[in-house]
This record gives structure tokens, C-alpha cells and sequence, in this order.
């Protein structure tokens, strides 16, 4: 039997275990309910993922038993952890989703650096302008001119760069 972190927002709130069956895998994964919407379990492997489905609450944990083919375990590869997404992103209050964030902005300098940046969220804590930029991997660093004034955390169940911005200058969130 092996066994792997279930990790959810970076933290390791579970485990999922696997039994090889011969040509099929059961898979159990466990953790504690965050209490804050469903949720789906994936599994990870040097060489990829593999989706598990949804964790159902059973007991004040939310819970999976499925099967699946061995193969599509062993085709991960070496197997890292698990991780439990949220299904429907947890909206922290005062976030306001926009694809054009160059538009919170007067200055050319932020316009230019912002037009293709896509999706982003923003919200006001006066007298700050937030502004919520996805850092995906493999993806260029969100405003990388400014990297050291952000910080990470999630927005809208996507870990992102934080930037602070009073009067369009930034300054340390």
C-alpha cells in the first residue's frame, strides 16, 4: 500500500492511499472539510496528473474511494502528493474579477505592461489599489519589474502576486 499527502491551499489537511489490485488501483483519499464548497482530488506524478473526482463529506472529512486502471497510476510516474481543488473558487470578500486590469490604471508605463495580462482581480483598502495578477508555472512572473513588492497568496482559489499600488505608485503590500 502507498501512500501520499493530500495537500489543499499548501497545506496538508489529508492523505490519499493506494492499493494495487493487479490490473486496477483502489484509491482512497481523506481529509479534513475545510467546510467551504466541494471540492476535487487530484493525484500527481513526476510525469503528470490524474484526476480522482470529488471528495464527498462523510463524517466531517470529505472522502473518495475510487477504482482506476494501474497503468494510469504508473504513468505518473513516481508519485509526488496529492491535491484537493476547490470546484467552485472561494471568493474572498471585496475581490472584483477583471480581463483588462491595464484599465485601473492612468499611467502609460502600467497600461503598456498590463494590456495582455488577462485575467486579474483587484479591490480597494483605502488608500490602496490591490491588484491580483495569476502566477501560473511556466508562466512569465506577473509584472516582473515589480516582483520585489509583491507577495503570493491565493485570490479566488488561484495562487497569485499581490501588488499595492496608492496614487498608481507601488509600494509594499
Amino acid at each position: 500500500m502507498e501512500r501520499v499527502k493530500l495537500r489543499c491551499r499548501e497545506a496538508c489537511l489529508g492523505e490519499i492511499t493506494l492499493r494495487d489490485l493487479g490490473g486496477r488501483t483502489e484509491v482512497r483519499a481523506s481529509m479534513e472539510d475545510p467546510g467551504d464548497g466541494l471540492y476535487r482530488a487530484a493525484l500527481r506524478g513526476e510525469r503528470g496528473e490524474l484526476m480522482l473526482g470529488v471528495l464527498a463529506p462523510e463524517g466531517g472529512m470529505l472522502t473518495l474511494r475510487r477504482m482506476v486502471y494501474t497503468r494510469d497510476v504508473a504513468a505518473l510516474g513516481r508519485l509526488v502528493e496529492g491535491e484537493a481543488r476547490q470546484s467552485f473558487p472561494f471568493r474572498p470578500a471585496g475581490w472584483r474579477e477583471t480581463r483588462c486590469p491595464a484599465q485601473l490604471f492612468r499611467s502609460s508605463f502600467f497600461q503598456t505592461r498590463l494590456r495582455s495580462a488577462g485575467r486579474a482581480w483587484w479591490r480597494r483598502e483605502e488608500p490602496l489599489l490591490l491588484l491580483a495578477l495569476p502566477a501560473e508555472e511556466g508562466r512569465p512572473f506577473p509584472l516582473e519589474c515589480l516582483f520585489c513588492l509583491g507577495r503570493l497568496e491565493r485570490v479566488e482559489g488561484q495562487r497569485c502576486v499581490v501588488y499595492a499600488f496608492r496614487e498608481e505608485e507601488p509600494v509594499l503590500p
